[in-house]
């Protein structure tokens, strides 16, 4: 008898034990998601790669495949992990070597492109929240003034850090800053002295560089509930991919799988939707403003018809069952909705966010973007995404403020509500909480 409590006492303290170690470091045993290719791996296990441009370099076939590029580009040798017996392999999932001497790094087993540093070292979560909208959503002008926004206002409103990470250049074939990555295709032109509207996004089957994300580490300070259950943590953090993947993508059968594996290792999705691809409502608009809108191509609805469709194959949902990921419905290009809708509603206005997520104010705008879907005969859209996910709400975000003049010439660029659903995912997942006002 006295062996079996002995026995249970070890028992207790050893979990105890490993409580306290779970709580004072990210737990290294646990799989992390590349956040290019969203490949899900144990960490001890991912192969590395020199990140010095003097040696040898021999075809990389697996970069090759991903960015469909053939033949294969020539880069430094990917070297596997030393195989070892059964123990060892689970020694090195509990815990990580790290050499800061080396100048090697680690990389994705799948597509071989490097790995976060915080992440590659098991210090971060790889969560990935999703960005995914039809071609004329507006994606392109809307991630460049978002990013602009969080690093410039929201970080400071909010109250968290935000750092750009390294990420890949297919032009130089060689890893580059983020910030560089986001001049090079966003800032030069929205944030230039003369700035102009970005264009829609080139497919990933003519442009490889739409397959490589930005990555931003976000640090958030941990609140009062928190501490409680985080004792010896000071902050949360994630690293945010932000990948801007074309319409006719989401179509092609090539790029499909990129995306589908996108939205499926997601634990928040924001579809971007222009509300002038549904039916009737570019009609509402007076025909000077109606005649600047673009053709429009496709539904919106099909984006998220997709995303409805591939979580239930995957994760093999009953049709009574509900997709358990919080979904942020935002509509686009609403600063030219003020010829239909009133002039002192919260889809006109800005938010404030400070301290933390204004809920009342965005669950106040919410119900006046769906009040209006009603009227306008496009109740079907809400019904559908209620009906299919667990935790939704609706947006109205604009990302430049106005419409683009001759040439696509701006002037002060002047967002409204552009960070209220990433903001809302964020009070979702837990990394920030309600704000106080």
């Amino acid at each position: 008898m006295g062996f079996l409590w002995f026995l249970l006492a070890l028992v207790l303290a050893a979990t105890c034990v490993l409580a306290i170690l779970a709580t004072i470091s990210t737990p290294r045993y646990m799989k992390g998601k590349c956040p290019t290719c969203f490949e899900e791996f144990y960490l001890g296990d991912a192969p590395s790669r020199s990140t010095s441009p003097v040696g040898p370099q021999e075809p990389d076939d697996g970069l090759g495949d991903f960015l469909h590029i053939q033949p294969s580009p020539s880069m430094r040798r990917v070297e596997p992990v030393n195989a070892t017996d059964f123990v060892g392999r689970w020694w090195r999932r509990l815990r990580l070597p790290h050499d800061p001497a080396s100048d090697r790094k680690k990389v994705c087993p799948r597509c071989h492109l490097y790995l976060p540093h915080k992440m590659a070292s098991g210090e971060l979560r790889s969560e990935i929240l999703a960005i995914v909208g039809a071609r004329n959503a507006g994606k392109s002008n809307y991630f460049g003034t978002l990013i602009n926004a969080l690093e410039r206002r929201y970080a400071g409103e909010v109250g968290f850090s935000m750092f750009a990470q390294d990420t890949f250049s297919v032009q130089q074939m060689q890893p580059v800053s983020s910030r560089d990555l986001y001049k090079t295709r966003y800032g030069s032109r929205l944030f230039s002295s003369q700035p102009t509207a970005l264009s829609s996004t080139p497919s990933a089957a003519t442009n490889p560089d739409i397959l490589i994300p930005l990555i931003y580490r976000m640090q958030f300070p941990l609140c009062r509930e928190q501490r409680i259950t985080r004792p010896f943590s000071h902050f949360m953090a994630l690293d945010l991919a932000i990948f801007d993947a074309a319409g006719e993508d989401l179509q092609n059968t090539v790029t499909r799988q990129q995306f589908n594996r996108y939205v499926s290792a997601a634990s928040g999705i924001i579809f971007l939707i222009d509300p002038f691809s549904l039916p009737g409502i570019a009609e509402l608009l007076p025909p000077s403003v109606r005649s600047s809108l673009p053709q429009q191509q496709g539904d919106a609805r099909e984006v998220i018809n997709g995303a409805i469709n591939l979580f239930e194959d995957r994760n093999g949902l009953r049709a009574d069952q509900k997709i358990p990921v919080p979904v942020a419905v935002a509509f686009t290009k609403t600063d030219m909705l003020k010829n239909i809708v009133d002039p002192e509603s919260p889809i006109l206005r800005d938010s404030r966010h400070q301290g933390g997520f204004n809920d009342g104010d965005c669950q106040e705008c919410s119900k006046e973007v769906e009040q209006y879907l009603h009227d306008w005969g496009c109740s079907d859209l809400p019904d559908l995404v209620r009906s299919r996910f667990q935790d939704c709400q609706f947006f109205a975000v604009s990302a430049l403020g106005h419409m683009p003049g001759q040439n696509s010439c701006l002037g002060m660029i002047s967002p409204r509500r552009i960070a209220d659903p990433l903001l809302w995912l964020l009070w979702k997942r837990g990394y920030i909480s309600r704000s106080p006002a």
